[in-house]
């Protein structure tokens, strides 16, 4: 027999829920509003019913089919057990933010199937009762008034409708434990896909699968070449033997990536390998309809549910489903292929997707991730130098003064109290508009704050305080807005009211759940618009959250290095479960010449006046090359600097060789990274220089390999611009390790001249160069990163 664990809540949704995807009527308004709301409920219960009450009451019942034993477990938000009257009630509560004001247009099928499945179990661990009463409870957060209706469930019909589902929810599990069965022998069978094991592999599969059994953070940095997306995927398949986990999130930054990753599981599927897995796109490029996932919205969306169970047997018939499987079958189906994608996920062993997927606030899934999600995963991180940056976004969040502006265009007329909250926000940004514009502090002005906590720059005002007034003012607006959603008839209104909604929900999530030491508030100009932001400085805590005593993580890249500072940033100092491997590249040292040449200053003071010594510097290191090269600067400034006095240079010499220069330049589209990338599908008859910036699109993440490429000149140490921000990161760091610009500065920087570097050496029958030129790099804080494969 196969044991099958279930909620209660899975089980009602599963043969229960019917209907259209909602705007979001039922759910708190905010992470502190919840909690709020959550005690004053069951204070209220409390004096209605005295003190005789249980929440959260624990609950678990079995159910066994001819092949599956379903083991059910719950908490039922209230149990109530008067021992006078003998009886027993259960009371299940359902928050809600619309203005809908009868039980009848607020109660759901999978709400009230819940509760009965809560008598059920609960008649089933006392054989002694012939009854329960029930009661399915909506409270509305914004007046906290109740709609409820209250039954007697007796145990005849509790038990019709628990073996209803748990029989339906058997069935559909005996399908997939026909598939876990097969895909378990096969994960047993199969060898490695590839005919021998590259210098480095063995190591980081088996360091792979030791960290993924053992809930541990492994950071390895493996260089181009060993093999990484097999060398982390293989184990990790390897490792569903041990059942420590049940599910695979191989993450990464690029859709590229993604690509291997599929290719890799094909690649282990073509020798024998039966494993499900789904390949996660964005919703902008899954939602064809590009609305916000409401029946009012979208017909996509409209009985979405009454439509899901049909559609979701047709995809499980596909080992490997892509976005184009997805979005064929919802379009047969007529559902949303965004929301379609994240129900297949559950059924999925591997998934493929991107960081945000597991980390993101906003974007992450709840269903895989969130408190209640049951399912046990690991993560292997792809490209994890990118993780810095993309994490501290994820725990930002911005608020621009156009949406207030927007709010009070089309609102005005329809709710006064909404629109009086509307007006203390517009007074607060016209105030920050006007400290930016008169350099005076509008955080004294608005928040009451000493001038002398504020640092003041042109176009930019920080402090490291909470925002409250704002919060305030903000938090009052979507209390009295949020009611008044569902009536909004669609259209321009609607649109408006629903994009401030969110976005307002947002900053109150980011202000209530993560701000803390590591965030400062900013108001900065972008464009025309004025934005308040509340800017992550550090998300360690927030990812050490995520993963510690929960789940296993493999961060790898090329370039992760030094493992202290990554490990730092991305989960934090003296955390036991983390472990570093090192492997040495798999490729010749030979077949890279690696040229240092610490003459030329390229600090940003010194470039003009020393412009002519590095034209000079780049033309004899290529005047007399034939082939494809590159060459990076931190900056399109200084990249075009150079170019200009370059392409002068070129046309002065007289030979046969044909030169060509080309450039990259800010907000290419796609197109045009094609056409640019284009020119290196060969070797070029003549010399070809491509010029790109340090970090950009061509610095990383592109293959180009044999005569495509031949050497890279990097011009600089890839120190980022300096920014109010990234000087408010320096002092952060200052004050947390005492090294602040290391942090800042000088790692973040050296990445992406080890990425460019990169791009030489992509297999072992490439040879070529790479010519580092900055004085810096004869400091012994740069020389201490020289990777130890470097022949300098």
């Amino acid at each position: 027999m196969n044991e099958i664990k279930v909620s209660v809540t899975q089980l009602a949704t599963f043969l229960s829920r019917t209907g259209s995807i909602s705007s979001g009527s039922y759910g708190g308004v905010s992470g502190i509003e919840g909690t709020r709301l959550h005690s004053r409920i069951f204070s209220d219960l409390r004096n209605q019913y005295g003190d005789d009450l249980t929440t959260e009451y624990y609950l678990t019942g079995t159910y066994s089919s001819d092949l599956v034993d379903l083991s059910v477990s719950g908490r039922a938000d209230v149990v109530i057990r008067d021992e006078d009257a003998s009886y027993t009630h259960i009371i299940e509560i359902k928050s809600f933010n619309s203005s809908k004001n009868t039980y009848e247009k607020l109660v759901r099928p999978e709400h009230e199937a819940q509760l009965a499945l809560y008598g059920a179990l609960y008649l089933m661990s006392e054989p002694g009762e012939d009854s329960v009463m029930i009661t399915l409870r909506y409270v509305s957060i914004t007046t906290l008034e109740y709609y409820e209706h209250t039954e007697t469930l007796s145990r005849k019909e509790a038990l019709s409708i628990y073996n209803e589902h748990c029989s339906e929810y058997a069935k559909f599990s005996e399908k997939l434990i026909f598939y876990q069965d097969s895909m378990m022998a096969s994960v047993a069978k199969m060898e490695f896909p590839y005919q021998s094991i590259r210098p480095g592999q063995a190591q980081l599969m088996k360091q792979t699968l030791r960290s993924l059994s053992s809930k541990e953070a492994l950071f390895a940095l493996a260089p181009t070449g060993t093999g990484k997306t097999i060398s982390t995927l293989y184990p990790a398949v390897k490792g569903l033997l041990k059942g420590r986990y049940d599910k695979i999130f191989y993450l990464t930054a690029k859709t590229a990536t993604r690509q291997v990753a599929s290719k890799a599981l094909n690649d282990m599927r073509a020798k024998g390998l039966i494993i499900r897995s789904i390949v996660l796109a964005s919703k902008e490029s899954m939602c064809p309809l590009m609305r916000k996932c409401d029946s009012k919205y979208c017909k996509l969306a409209d009985k979405y549910y009454s439509r899901l169970r049909p559609a979701l047997e047709e995809a499980l018939t596909y080992d490997e489903i892509t976005p184009e499987i997805v979005l064929k079958i919802a379009s047969e189906h007529y559902i949303c292929p965004h929301e379609f994608s994240l129900d297949i996920m559950n059924y999925c062993t591997v998934v493929v997707g991107d960081y945000n997927h597991a980390f993101d606030p906003r974007v992450s899934l709840v269903r895989a991730f969130g408190e209640e999600a049951d399912t046990r995963n690991v993560l292997l991180i792809d490209e994890a130098h990118n993780m810095v940056d993309r994490a501290r976004e994820m725990y930002s969040a911005s608020f621009p003064y156009s949406k207030v502006k927007e709010m009070m265009k089309v609102f005005k007329g329809k709710d006064k109290r909404t629109e009086s909250f509307l007006e203390l926000l517009n007074d607060y940004f016209r105030n920050c508009e006007n400290g930016l514009s008169g350099n005076y502090s509008s955080f004294e002005v608005n928040e009451g704050v000493d001038k002398r906590n504020v640092l003041l720059t042109n176009g930019f005002e920080g402090m490291r305080q909470m925002p409250k007034n704002f919060y305030a003012n903000l938090w009052k607006c979507i209390r009295l807005l949020s009611p008044l959603l569902d009536d909004l008839k669609p259209g321009k209104l609607r649109d408006t009211a629903m994009d401030f909604f969110f976005e307002a929900r947002f900053f109150l999530t980011v202000f209530e759940m993560y701000y803390n030491d590591s965030y400062i508030t900013s108001i900065s100009r972008e464009g025309d618009d004025t934005v308040i932001k509340l800017l992550c400085l550090d998300s360690s805590e927030m990812i050490n959250k995520q993963l510690e005593d929960k789940m296993a993580a493999v961060f790898f890249s090329a370039t992760l290095a030094p493992y202290e500072y990554y490990r730092n940033v991305l989960i934090g100092k003296n955390r036991g479960y983390c472990r570093s491997l090192e492997l040495p590249s798999p490729f010749p040292p030979e077949n890279l010449d690696i040229l240092i040449d610490p003459s030329v200053s390229t600090a940003y003071k010194n470039r003009r006046d020393t412009l002519g010594l590095l034209v000079k510097k780049i033309m004899n290191e290529i005047s007399n090359r034939r082939g494809n090269y590159m060459i990076f600067f931190p900056s399109f400034e200084y990249l075009n600097l150079v170019c200009d006095v370059l392409e002068k240079e070129f046309s002065k010499i007289e030979d046969s060789i044909n030169r060509k220069l080309i450039r990259q330049h800010p907000n290419m589209n796609n197109e045009e990274k094609a056409e640019f990338l284009s020119m290196f599908s060969e070797q070029y008859k003549g010399c070809l220089l491509g010029a790109g910036v340090l970090g950009g699109h061509f610095g990383e993440g592109i293959d180009l390999v044999g005569d495509r490429l031949s050497g890279v000149i990097v011009v600089g140490v890839g120190i980022p611009k300096i920014t109010p921000e990234r000087e408010i990161l320096k002092n952060y760091y200052d004050e947390k390790f005492g090294d602040g610009f290391a942090f800042a500065y000088r790692f973040p920087g050296w990445e992406k001249v080890l990425q460019a570097v990169g791009r030489v050496i992509r297999t072992e029958n490439d040879t070529g160069f790479a010519l580092l030129i900055d004085d810096r790099l004869e400091r012994p804080e740069y020389i201490s990163l020289y990777p130890e494969n470097w022949r300098v």
